[in-house]
């Protein structure tokens, strides 16, 4: 079980009218999200930094990509050291379905733009399979003007944090976050560089090299600038990248703007990219092919780093769990269950979910790569901001209901949707992680049994019903992000988690005045039904969600091909930027001498504890996992359909009577370990466990 949370509280805005709440009591205040114990599942939720496996990028429009190969000349350091032309060489396609790609290495350069809006310190961002390269500002250049004595306003869609009036509790401290975020030299170098010069023609040392590990090969590149007033969009391009060695890309890409960039705004100019691709032999990782960085989780079986891979020299978070504890604490099977869930659909589109990129094993150790989301956790932004407004939460709402539908149409529960599972990358785009306590093969009627999740968001039928329940306790947790989002605070929460427990099943729900449109409200109020069978989302799953009026103005296809610019953008220097992660753990190696020597060990895979017997060691069999094609026919075997055989079951629903629970004697227990999966919030946990019932 999980350390207790320490929560805080402020006061709730002043009710609405008594139209629009829902149920039939409310506790007397609002909650504000509660600051976390950092070693509690609550933060980090990095700790379960690791989500289902898919092609990171999704399939975009490309009519508007092709390079302009004919235009101007290109640059002396874009040219190939491979002998072909320096013009471009190919023009960037849509097409089908894609065959799975060899492993290899894709090599992209971005070395200038020209004809762009003026910008102070303009920089790309490259993304390849949810991989990130996040370039530094532009080399000094005589081509660009000096600033007059004022500098003029720079162009584009300013993106900036919105400010709080909530009051809610920081969750890192702001003398922490200052140091963790600027520097005086970084501000001295932007500010020399904002004072003295406008660029349209920036030039850049950008490389990387990417590891390719699916099938999909679109390059999403973008272009932003660091202003005093936000991080400006200029300009996007998609590039199909080559999968032959003997055909590279390189040449001029026009930059175009997002389905909802505004006329006045839309982006000017071109960039200069090269793209090659190269096959690579090995197909095995192991964990001195990486190197630590900088640890940024902290958790009950392991921790969770920053870490390089050595070749590539890509940035990726790695997930150390140590095979003793997980045997100890009986996890053996949802440990496993999660990384099958990972790997189930590696090869499917699932754009809005951390993809693994590698798991390998020690015996000790159990490893799982992924991406890195350098934006960090959506609940250090509500922290910090205290509230969103409406049109950056349903951004958010919109894009994490296509992640959820994509897991329930491969059959999959997810069973603990809050703000610490869901990570913000580079551009502001949400991915959902921690697939720990998610279930595998629940079709549409099945329910299961399992007591788990975090109190704030569970479902009453979780509760109450002992039928068990269906993939609509998804739908509840989303309801009670919307309003945590919104209003800045959790709709049901107290600090006595068994009032928690009956505020879910029975409690009222008050919007506070001047927070949601009718659309809004109407719409968390069809998720919150407490009957599932009557909730949004019942009878056609996440399609009736995206038919609902609140998302009147979304167009669900561009949002799916990420063609809307998110309304937030994360500032960051590099793609090891740790700014939007907790201090108290990005420092931690560096003053603290035993973290470090375990650091080394692990790197090196040295067992970190007792080697496990032959017999216990099977169970991890078949667990590593490099690409596509490496599920093991074993674990799939072993594990599919039993990924929670400790005490979960499948039940088809039958006729009955619907359960509106009414009823303070319903709200029973159905047996005393149905609390082993929950995320315990507080100590009155403890209480609940030794008995059967509630004690109300």
């Amino acid at each position: 079980m999980m350390q207790e949370i320490n929560h805080i509280t402020r006061t709730a805005p002043p009710d609405d009218d008594n139209i629009d709440h829902i149920g039939t009591d409310t506790p007397g205040s609002g909650i504000a999200t509660p600051q976390p114990d950092p070693h509690d599942k609550r933060l980090p939720g990095i700790m379960s930094y690791f989500g289902q496996s898919g092609p990171p990028t999704p399939t975009r429009a490309l009519s508007a990509a092709q390079s302009s190969q004919s235009e101007g000349k290109e640059p002396q350091a874009a040219a190939s050291n491979d002998g072909a032309e320096k013009s471009g060489t190919q023009t960037p396609r849509s097409g089908g379905a894609q065959a799975p790609a060899a492993k290899g290495k894709l090599t992209i350069k971005i070395a200038e733009a020209r004809g762009l809006r003026k910008c102070r310190d303009p920089y790309v961002v490259a993304v390849f399979q949810r991989s990130e390269l996040i370039s530094g500002g532009p080399r000094p250049s005589e081509d660009d003007e000096n600033l007059s004595a004022t500098p003029t306003a720079t162009g584009s869609i300013a993106i900036q944090r919105q400010a709080s009036d909530s009051g809610r509790p920081m969750a890192i401290p702001m003398r922490s976050r200052q140091s963790s975020n600027t520097s005086i030299s970084d501000y001295n170098t932007f500010r020399n560089r904002s004072v003295n010069k406008l660029f349209t023609n920036p030039k850049w040392d950008a490389e990387a090299v990417f590891d390719v590990v699916d099938s999909n090969f679109l390059v999403d590149i973008s272009v932003y600038d660091h202003s005093a007033t936000g991080e400006e969009f200029l300009g996007h391009v998609n590039i199909q990248a080559p999968k032959d060695r003997e055909l590279p890309v390189r040449g001029w890409f026009p930059l175009q703007g997002h389905a909802n960039t505004v006329a006045e705004n839309a982006p000017t100019g071109d960039i200069y990219v090269e793209a090659l691709y190269q096959r690579t032999e090995k197909k095995h990782f192991g964990p001195t092919d990486f190197e630590i960085l900088r640890l940024i989780g902290k958790g009950t079986f392991g921790q969770v780093y920053q870490v390089r891979k050595k070749d590539t020299q890509r940035i990726y978070a790695m997930k150390v769990l140590q095979k003793k504890v997980i045997v100890q604490k009986k996890e053996v099977a949802h440990t496993v269950g999660e990384r099958n869930i990972l790997v189930r659909t590696a090869t499917t589109d699932s754009p809005f979910i951390v993809g693994l990129k590698f798991s390998f094993q020690t015996p000790s150790e159990l490893y799982l790569v992924t991406d890195y989301m350098s934006g960090g956790e959506l609940f250090w932004h509500l922290q910090k901001e205290g509230r969103f407004d409406e049109r950056r939460a349903k951004f958010y709402i919109a894009e994490l209901i296509l992640a959820i539908q994509h897991l329930h149409n491969n059959d999959i529960v997810y069973r603990d949707l809050k703000p610490e599972n869901i990570l913000l990358d580079a551009n502001g785009h949400i991915a959902l992680c921690d697939f720990g306590l998610s279930k595998a093969n629940l079709t549409k009627n099945d329910t299961t049994n399992t007591f788990c999740g975090t109190t704030e968001y569970l479902a009453p039928e979780v509760l109450l019903d002992e039928s068990g329940y269906t993939k609509m306790v998804d739908f509840w947790s989303l309801g009670v992000l919307v309003f945590e989002m919104c209003c800045g605070w959790s709709p049901f929460y107290a600090e006595d988690t068994q009032q928690m427990y009956k505020n879910i099943a029975f409690g009222k729900v008050r919007f506070p005045r001047d927070t949601l449109s009718q659309e809004g409200r109407n719409f968390v109020k069809g998720l919150l039904n407490r009957n599932p069978k009557h909730r949004l989302g019942a009878i056609d799953d996440a399609e009736e969600l995206k038919r609902h009026p609140f998302f009147d103005d979304i167009d669900w296809n561009l949002l799916a091909q990420k063609r809307i610019t998110p309304p937030f953008k994360p500032k960051l220097k590099s793609e090891t930027d740790v700014s939007y992660f907790d201090p108290e753990f990005t420092t931690a190696m560096e003053q603290n001498g035993s973290l470090n020597e375990r650091a080394a060990a692990l790197a090196q895979g040295y067992a970190a504890s007792t080697p496990l017997s032959p017999s216990v060691q099977a169970n991890f069999q078949g667990f590593t996992f490099v690409d596509e094609s490496a599920l093991d026919d074993h674990m799939r075997d072993r594990f599919h359909g039993d990924d929670e055989d400790m005490d979960d079951g499948h039940h088809h629903r039958s006729g009955g009577n619907d359960d509106d629970w009414d009823n303070l004697d319903d709200l029973n227990l159905r047996n005393a370990n149905r609390m082993s999966g929950i995320v315990k919030t507080s100590s009155h946990d403890e209480q609940m466990v030794g008995g059967s019932h509630f004690d109300v």
